[in-house]
């Protein structure tokens, strides 16, 4: 098996721009600007009972395993290895739609730049695929040059972020602001709306865990960690707050809509201000920033094959590495033609709305089952003899263990919420059975992997 130098190959500012690329998307603020003021206090809830106990549990049980894996290694170190393939399935498994989404999303994005309002669905899909052989090729020169695009999306993230301000505080200062603030009502109302908002935001600050898979390549190892993941935290309050306030301030929320509000803000916002040709701009330096995300994501990906097939889960192709670029080049590939499979079907007899949402839907809910997972490996290793080596939040074991019920309760409301037909569904017992029925089929195909695999090991060492 070939594998690459375990040289660290990133810094703190790279460690940093690429928490920062991966755990925040601009594509949530119109989802949450769309229920008006009233999400803001939700952002609030999810950073307190989501954002901070998944960092915490990050540190603490990556202090507590060596080596890479993350979930993965955590939950078969703890619950064993069935329990350990079928979190870090499903954690793989949940990107696929999500680069699908977020690809949808891209390609919507270049589309009204150029102002194609209603391209049709080959069009969509023709960029789709291109977009995803791109960032395949980039990711096949290894980490040491890939960095460096999640780096520029990470810039981009606060350029565009710095676009919004500016132009907000320009609306405000004419009195030109699409939203009352004193006026709005700051509760959010019980229906199927914040339902899905909650799951989205969830969804929207995860992240926080990509970097015990990095671990081995920052330098600094874990104590780089700890301090990149407490300026994100930082960015992902500040970000999403202040961006969801811009939104608002820009356009009224009757005017956003889930797949291109952003693009229509930003136009909007230049138009509103005098110069609607930095518009452009900022939908280029958008773009650049969701490539950058859908980069670093795909970088991740990898890594979980990587280690079910040190394990004999998957075929031992996936573990091998150039030797020269230290790319997991099988899993590349098999990633880029997995997710372009899963844009075909996401299409298949949809529009590109239609299939946005339910990109959406199926990352919001198989991402938060392996959070479960790691929720309830946090709360058993609480129970487990401490390691003199383990790091503990302030508070100590009784602060963790605070934390760790409080993320596993919000993540597990985060599930059900995805699962909640929306009262605007002609079909909603269709969307239920479609949603349910591929992730079954998704947890199908990974028992059978792993039975095989199991089998594959039997024989290894029966021989």
């Amino acid at each position: 098996m070939s594998t690459a130098s375990a040289a660290p190959r990133l810094k703190f500012l790279d460690t940093t721009l690429y928490a920062v690329v991966a755990a925040i998307g601009f594509r949530w603020l119109p989802v949450a600007a769309a229920v008006g003021p009233a999400s803001l206090p939700l952002w609030v809830l999810a950073f307190f009972t989501f954002y901070i106990p998944l960092s915490v549990a990050t540190v603490e049980l990556t202090s507590r395993f060596a080596g890479g894996g993350s979930l993965y290694g955590w939950t078969r170190g703890t619950f064993g290895p069935l329990a350990g393939f079928v979190c870090g399935w499903f954690y793989w498994i949940s990107l696929f739609p999500y680069f699908a989404g977020i690809v949808y999303f891209l390609s919507g994005v270049v589309l009204s730049a150029f102002g194609v309002a209603k391209p049709p669905p080959m069009l969509f899909l023709g960029l789709s695929v291109a977009i995803i052989a791109a960032v395949s090729a980039l990711q096949l020169l290894g980490l040491r040059f890939g960095k460096w695009f999640t780096n520029l999306g990470g810039a981009g993230t606060w350029l565009v972020f710095g676009f919004l301000v500016a132009a907000a505080i320009v609306l405000v200062a004419r009195g030109a602001s699409a939203t009352d603030f004193a006026a709005s009502s700051y509760v959010a109302p019980f229906n199927f709306d914040t339902a899905i908002l909650w799951g989205t935001i969830v969804f929207a600050i995860c992240g926080s865990e990509t970097l015990a898979f990095l671990r081995d390549e920052i330098e600094g190892g874990l104590a780089t960690i700890i301090r990149a993941l407490a300026w994100l935290g930082v960015a992902v309050m500040l970000i999403y707050m202040a961006g969801t306030a811009t939104m608002l301030v820009i356009l009224p929320k009757a005017q956003l809509t889930r797949l291109s509000g952003l693009p229509d803000a930003l136009t909007a916002a230049f138009a509103h201000v005098g110069y609607p040709s930095l518009a452009t701009i900022a939908l280029a330096l958008f773009a650049l920033s969701n490539a950058g995300g859908l980069t670093a994501w795909f970088t991740i990906a990898t890594r979980l094959p990587e280690q079910a097939g040190i394990d004999n889960f998957l075929p031992p192709v996936f573990a091998r590495r150039n030797a020269r670029t230290g790319a997991p080049t099988f899993a590349i590939l098999f990633q880029a033609a997995l997710t372009i499979v899963m844009i075909v079907l996401g299409q298949a007899g949809e529009g590109a709305a239609a299939a946005y949402d339910f990109l959406v839907a199926m990352s919001v809910l198989t991402t938060c089952i392996p959070y479960i997972f790691v929720f309830a490996v946090y709360l058993a290793r609480k129970r487990w003899p401490h390691a003199a080596h383990a790091w503990l939040p302030p508070g100590g074991a009784r602060m963790g263990l605070f934390l760790g019920f409080i993320g596993l309760v919000s993540t597990a409301i985060a599930t059900a919420c995805t699962l909640i037909p929306s009262s605007n569904d002609e079909h909603p017992l269709a969307s239920f059975l479609k949603i349910v029925i591929a992730s079954g089929t998704m947890l199908v195909v990974g028992l059978v992997c792993y039975g095989l695999g199991a089998r594959r090991a039997r024989s290894t060492l029966a021989g």
